[in-house]
């Protein structure tokens, strides 16, 4: 598979966890190298990261619980031979809130030669979000 395809199969498998149940986590954990590592802007700050499928299975586990009708729509993607850039918008209503919220960021995925996820970094303003979730709860 080209690098367009792969990071199309994920923007897919995040539009079927976010629109499904917990039971959507696999999917996604699947497209992922057995030694991966995930980070993010909040892990970073806490000087963390996840590693190998079972703590990146509980990271997504954890973000469809959190998730409520939150929904990702991607602005672009930009491809190298083995790297994809997603730039995206995340808007809906978190779980057990009540107004809506928005957070922008981007996703660098970087693939193993087997066409799997070695590498996902997120990056978007914890701030951002903090602001947002602190507004809804006013």
């Amino acid at each position: 598979m080209q690098t367009g395809e792969l990071a199309n199969t994920f923007i897919e498998a995040l539009h079927a966890l976010e629109r499904g149940s917990i039971d959507q986590v696999d999917g996604i954990v699947a497209l992922f190298a057995a030694d991966a590592v995930l980070s993010n802007a909040a892990l970073r700050l806490a000087g963390e990261e996840r590693r190998g499928t079972a703590q990146i299975r509980a990271f997504w586990a954890s973000y469809r619980e959190a998730l409520g009708t939150m929904y990702s729509e991607f602005h672009a993607v930009t491809i190298s031979e083995d790297t994809a850039g997603l730039f995206w918008t995340t808007r809906g209503i978190g779980e057990g809130e009540t107004d809506e919220r928005t957070y922008d960021g981007a996703t660098m995925l970087l693939f193993n030669s087997d066409g799997k996820i070695g590498r996902f970094h997120g990056y978007y303003d914890t701030a951002q979000l903090k602001r947002e979730i602190a507004a809804s709860k006013k």
